[in-house]
């Protein structure tokens, strides 16, 4: 055991904010580990649904995942701390069979290293994708075993494939040496380079079976393929039914979730102070170790409030409900209005006026054949009143369809009744318009291909 008063004094959390750690790449190249983001996002919504099952949140202990410090993320409850660290391996690495495969792979060696730098004082938790076979499920099955006697407060011992197991561990360690700022291992574990140490003693033994009582492996959690799909029904929904939320928002409350742990894991989140220069840090009456060591980390860090305010944000969001643009009309005129920007009533009157008007003709010229002849002058009237209205409308760049709509009635409405076959009225003579609209005399704007435009509402396209 350590033997520093002081630092054996120190809570876990203070100890992980105030020691240096010997490496930082993890911060700087965390983009690339979308899945490790996924996970520590699955351990924030954890805390969040065990400190909800307790009673108000604010009576719980300050609950936080600090991204990217020692190990991938470190989960913080209180004063107490558990490193955690994240590997993901496809399918095609199968599962890990060996203790060494465990410690270089699967990174024990390095929690081990980190633990002790920490005096012991937190617990280790390894989440990957491979499962365990052989020798290597030997161990953690020992460390299940030391961890019911640790919590038991019974005398740690270990027998059988078990001991076999925690013997090879120990023999991994002693050959675990990376690198000299990689390893992280003490001295007592890694020697010098005049002496090397390469003979295990008991206290090497006992120090890894105090290890291995505190360390806990999860090996089912779904893979970078998988999580998107899988996550807001694994993670978000027992969270959103203890906040009294729609279920139905799961999926934007993980992309809320998940995003907040994107930016922590680059140590890219919100720094309050900015870069004010920091005053009075050393004062002579000391301050807490563990505020000022979480005050620098800052943009590493998501507490529970954090996610608690990401998650209100996406699940109280207001969703425009999507309305699907219009179908274009079935007809020429409706083709041709619609493209000019006349409004859904305007076209449903046109196609009616066009209707009238045809009626009008089809019952004057059964009784009287020479009304071909007032037909032709009327079509003729109209479509010079047509030319002079579109004259005074027409703007290349805008729609002026519209606008064609509201002139060629004025237009009707001044032409002296003297004008019109008897019995035709100003809606009649409007419904004219319409009918060589439908027949291309009459444009709501620019020509274009009516044909395809036609062919294209037959599919059901859409404007």
């Amino acid at each position: 055991m350590p033997d520093d008063e002081h630092a054996t004094s120190a809570s876990a959390v203070a100890l992980v904010v105030s020691t240096a750690q010997p490496d930082d790449s993890g911060a700087e190249t965390a983009d690339r580990y979308d899945w490790q983001a996924a996970m520590a996002a699955s351990h924030g919504l954890r805390l969040l649904y065990d400190a909800l099952s307790n009673g108000p949140l604010s009576e719980a202990p300050f609950c936080r995942i600090i991204c990217e410090l020692h190990e991938d993320w470190v989960a913080c409850v209180g004063d107490d701390a558990q490193l955690i660290s994240a590997k993901h391996r496809e399918r095609s690495f199968g599962a890990y069979t060996t203790v060494p495969m465990l410690v270089t792979k699967g990174g024990i060696g390095h929690l081990f290293g980190r633990w002790c730098k920490l005096l012991e004082k937190t617990t280790c938790r390894l989440v990957t994708t491979a499962g365990l076979k052989n020798r290597a499920k030997d161990l953690i099955s020992a460390a299940a075993t030391l961890r019911r006697q640790r919590l038991g407060m019974a005398t740690m011992s270990l027998d059988g494939d078990h001991k076999a197991a925690v013997d090879d561990f120990v023999k991994c360690l002693l050959r675990y040496k990376p690198g000299e700022h990689e390893s992280g291992l003490p001295e007592a574990w890694a020697g010098t380079k005049e002496q090397p140490v390469t003979t295990p003693t008991q206290a090497h033994t006992e120090q890894a079976m105090r290890f291995l009582a505190i360390l806990e492996v999860d090996v089912d959690p779904p893979l970078r393929k998988e999580v998107a799909h899988a996550a807001p029904t694994m993670y978000v929904v027992p969270v959103l039914g203890a906040l009294g939320y729609d279920e139905a928002k799961a999926a934007a409350v993980w992309i809320a979730v998940l995003g907040l742990f994107r930016e922590r894991m680059r140590a890219a989140g919100a720094t309050p102070h900015g870069a004010l220069p920091q005053l009075m840090q050393w004062r002579p009456a000391g301050t807490d170790q563990t505020e000022d060591g979480e005050r620098n980390l800052v943009s590493r860090i998501v507490a529970i409030p954090d996610i608690v305010i990401a998650i209100k944000i996406a699940a109280t969001a207001i969703t425009a409900s999507f309305s699907p643009p219009p179908l274009l009309p079935s007809t020429r005129l409706g083709i041709k209005m619609a493209t000019g920007g006349c409004s859904d009533n305007a076209i449903e009157r046109g196609e009616q006026l066009r209707s009238d008007y045809r009626e009008f003709w089809r019952a004057k010229e059964e009784v009287d054949h020479s009304a071909r002849f007032e037909h032709d002058a009327t079509r003729r009237l109209l479509l010079r009143l047509n030319d002079e209205a579109t004259e005074a409308v027409r703007q290349p760049a805008q729609q002026w369809g519209a606008r064609l709509w509201t002139e060629i009635q004025s237009r009707i409405g001044d032409t002296p009744a003297s004008k019109w076959p008897e019995q035709m009225d100003e809606e009649l003579a409007l419904g004219g318009i319409c009918d060589l609209s439908s027949r291309c005399q009459v444009w709501f704007s620019g020509r274009f291909d009516i044909e395809a435009a036609m062919t294209q509402s037959r599919r059901g396209q859409v404007t």
